[in-house]
């Protein structure tokens, strides 16, 4: 049983079609999302419309609330009025959006396998690799292995009470490489092996569109983009 799980694609098409195309190669037996599709990205409509048409399983991150136009969770009002701005720059259909509000929270496998967006209480929030034992204890006696996305970092840690967490990493808009990242699961028997794949994709292209489209959704993309 191989389970590919792909997380954070944040509107980078030529980062998705990259990864779809090595997921051919990998041949999984289920491929799950773990949200934030569009947010950011110039073309987010054609990432949202990519999944739904895959019929992935998916749960919702942070970004697939905000690109509705809801901040939720964002306190700065200068901030809210620059994620409203950039939800209409996005202008993703009501179709899209109500599907985007109405994912689930969690996704639950075979064998003890969970995957949520931040923690299986709120897409919101999830902590980094480096982050103190305490800030894990919501993924304490969920599953055996929790995975996750949302810090765009991918890593493993094993828990005190044995949970193993695996995030992702990011497809769309990676914080520690170069590359995509998303995240193999194989399980034969009782054995089970988890890694990370990472895939080459066009950056210049998706600056190029970006700085193309221009306005506050290409100044939130650059920023985190041409930062990595």
């Amino acid at each position: 049983m191989r389970i590919a799980i792909l997380s954070d694609i944040h509107g980078n098409l030529p980062a998705l079609e990259a990864v779809t195309t090595d997921l051919e190669a990998q041949d999984p037996d289920e491929v799950w999302c773990g949200g934030d599709l569009g947010w950011a990205g110039p073309w987010a409509s054609e990432c949202i419309d990519r999944v739904r048409a895959a019929g992935w399983p998916t749960v919702k991150g942070n970004t697939d609330v905000w690109i509705t136009g809801d901040p939720q969770t964002v306190e700065s009002e200068e901030e809210r009025k620059e994620y409203r701005s950039i939800a209409a720059q996005h202008d993703v259909s009501e179709d899209d959006a109500s599907w985007l509000i109405n994912l689930p929270l969690a996704h639950a496998g075979t064998g003890s396998i969970l995957l949520v967006h931040g923690t299986p209480e709120s897409p919101f929030v999830g902590p980094g690799p480096d982050d103190l034992a305490s800030e894990f204890r919501a993924y304490e006696a969920q599953a055996s292995i929790v995975v996750y996305g949302h810090v765009h970092r991918a890593f493993t840690r094993r828990l005190a009470d044995g949970t193993i967490v695996c995030n992702t990493g990011s497809v769309g808009l990676p914080m520690d490489q170069e590359t995509a990242s998303y995240l193999l699961i194989d399980r034969v028997g009782s054995d089970v092996t988890l890694y990370h794949r990472r895939v080459s994709f066009d950056r210049k292209r998706v600056l190029e569109e970006a700085h193309r489209i221009g306005g506050p959704l290409a100044a939130k993309l650059v920023g985190m983009l041409g930062a990595a």
